[in-house]
């Protein structure tokens, strides 16, 4: 099981015991007349509230985020908002047919008339449109780059040691001569969709695109920690496979890329005014940018620095091959590079 798919289930766990402590909660401020006594309402309404949260976190944090959800996910901004919301709200609807059925044997829609029905029905919209709006905005800005926001982490300049992924898309100006503009421009978004996430599932955070490149970072760690910007290269690159006629049949091509690995010290700060971001400065930054560049000379798909190297520790699997010392721009000492092939695969 993954990091991400147990952060996942942590969080599902967190927001059910949540849903159903409101729903207890409501119902004792609020008391339910139909109910024989408060004690009682406040069980039937945990009950509910719980299964509600269980339909509805699963549906935000299992759903939305499978190949299920990508249609949902494809959505404008305040369109995605809305049609979770109004599904959501049918989930709170049947679940009131369902508990006057089963909690009161009585299968009606008298509900419908009744303030309380209307009440637990704002509070929950309210809740969902908050929670989707949160949700909106981490997509945009990044989980990470949100709390750091919020937090001021980087209101003042940091030094922070950083693991750096430049991944440039092959061959996008041949492909632009010969599907124009918008098309190259379709491809170069749906494939930076579609590694998503790999990216996400091994702990990288989309720090920018910038025509058809994408830059991603880590953390720098401990060696089996930094193995996952190794990792989710491989990753990209089988799912990218795994959808390869997906993407000759709509593009007359499968989209290649060439990837650049460095990590050493940054310094991290907060900048701008009206829009604000999260910038990172240091010679690790163009290292990394300048190494993914040395893919087109060794004419490999994946380069790694040798700094960055020693501090990951590499499964058996992974066969590392020297490329020898290489003369950076803009470096005076020469920088040791190598690739990494997953023999396992």
């Amino acid at each position: 099981m993954s990091q991400l798919t147990i952060s996942r289930i942590q969080m599902f766990l967190i927001l059910v015991s949540f849903s159903t402590v409101s729903g207890a909660l409501e119902a004792y401020i609020f008391p339910n007349l139909a109910e024989p006594s408060v004690r009682q309402g406040v069980l039937h309404s945990g009950i509910i509230w719980c299964i509600g949260g269980t339909l509805v976190w699963s549906f935000e944090l299992f759903w939305i985020p499978s190949q299920h959800g990508i249609a949902i996910r494809r959505l404008h901004f305040l369109v995605a908002i809305i049609v979770k919301s109004l599904i959501l709200v049918v989930i709170v609807f049947l679940l009131a047919v369902f508990s006057r059925g089963f909690l009161h044997d009585t299968w009606d829609l008298v509900f419908l008339r009744e303030p309380i029905f209307y009440r637990t029905l704002s509070i929950v919209f309210l809740m969902t449109i908050i929670f989707q709006t949160v949700l909106q905005v981490v997509r945009i800005i990044g989980g990470r780059n949100l709390i750091n926001f919020v937090l001021g982490k980087y209101h003042r300049p940091v030094s922070q040691d950083t693991i750096f992924m430049f991944l440039d898309m092959k061959g996008s100006t041949a492909l632009a001569e010969r599907l124009g503009d918008i098309g190259v421009y379709s491809m170069i978004t749906k494939f930076f969709f579609d590694i998503t996430e790999p990216i996400i599932e091994h702990g990288g955070e989309i720090h920018r695109y910038v025509g058809d490149q994408v830059v991603v970072t880590w953390p720098l760690k401990s060696g089996v920690e930094n193995l996952r910007a190794v990792k989710c290269s491989f990753a990209i690159a089988h799912f990218v496979k795994s959808r390869a006629e997906k993407y000759q049949q709509e593009f007359g091509a499968v989209p290649g890329f060439r990837i650049g690995l460095h990590g050493g010290p940054v310094v991290i700060g907060q900048c701008g005014d009206q829009k604000q971001e999260i910038s990172y400065f240091g010679d690790t930054v163009n290292m990394a940018a300048r190494i993914e560049q040395q893919c087109k000379t060794f004419n490999c798909p994946l380069l790694i620095s040798g700094e960055l190297l020693s501090q990951v520790t590499m499964p058996p699997e992974f066969k590392v091959n020297a490329k020898g010392p290489v003369r950076l721009h803009g470096r005076e000492q020469e920088t040791e590079l190598f690739t990494v092939i997953n023999a396992g695969v």
